[in-house]
């Protein structure tokens, strides 16, 4: 599934209430928001690679029930959900249309088969699919793609790939957005009141955000 798996499960991550994680995940669920995908607050979300919960503490504040799936148990205990799943991104454990929105940040472009994924995420949403992924036309995220062997999917990470994919599943785009230059595990703390300047839509933007809401004949 995870092209390197090793990475993830020794990787150091930044707890979930970290003062940067925060500063890199508010702005983008901020607009999230303002699409509507999360209702009056009752909204059932799936996290889908949820990891140690860096959006999933987040995401819960603003969801009726939040559950936090991954594949890597070591990250899992790690996270603050009180549901999490140990899952494949490809043969999630869930029922068809189970959840109001599933959502995924920062695992499409580490998968061998993204398409496949997001096919999977399709079956268990309701209403609305949430993807958060890198934007290779950033100059810092293209290198980082060229040195670590890890993150070389961000390569193929853009919007019009992202929206052909979910215009293919039948979810029609509701919102989009390509903005900041915050990263939850390699921003300094120092530099984070400079660039929250850049959390604004801007195509060197570092992130693609995009909310596909289920298309109704």
């Amino acid at each position: 599934m995870v092209e390197d798996k090793r990475y993830f499960e020794t990787h150091k991550y930044r707890d979930p209430d970290d003062y940067v994680v925060r500063a890199f995940v508010e702005p983008k669920l901020r607009f999230i928001e303002k699409c509507g995908c999360f209702g009056q607050g009752g909204a059932s979300v799936l996290d889908v690679g949820a990891g140690n919960g860096t959006f999933g503490m987040y995401l819960g504040a603003r969801a009726g029930t939040l559950v936090c799936a991954d594949y890597s148990m070591q990250l899992l205990s790690d996270n603050p959900a009180m549901l999490k799943v140990r899952g494949d991104a490809y043969d999630m454990p869930f029922f068809d249309k189970k959840f109001d929105v599933v959502f995924e940040a920062n695992l499409l472009h580490h998968l061998d088969d993204p398409h496949r994924a997001l096919k999977e995420m399709a079956r268990c949403s309701r209403d609305y699919i949430v993807l958060i992924e890198p934007n290779r036309y950033n100059p810092l995220m293209f290198l980082f793609s060229l040195i670590v062997r890890s993150e070389r999917g961000v390569q193929m990470s853009y919007k019009k790939r992202w929206e052909a994919i979910l215009k293919d599943l039948k979810f029609d785009i509701v919102g989009t957005m390509v903005t900041g230059m915050i990263t939850q595990q390699n921003t300094p703390a120092c530099m984070v009141p400079l660039l929250r300047h850049f959390d604004f839509n801007f195509f060197l933007g570092e992130y693609v955000i995009l909310v596909g809401k289920r298309h109704v004949d």
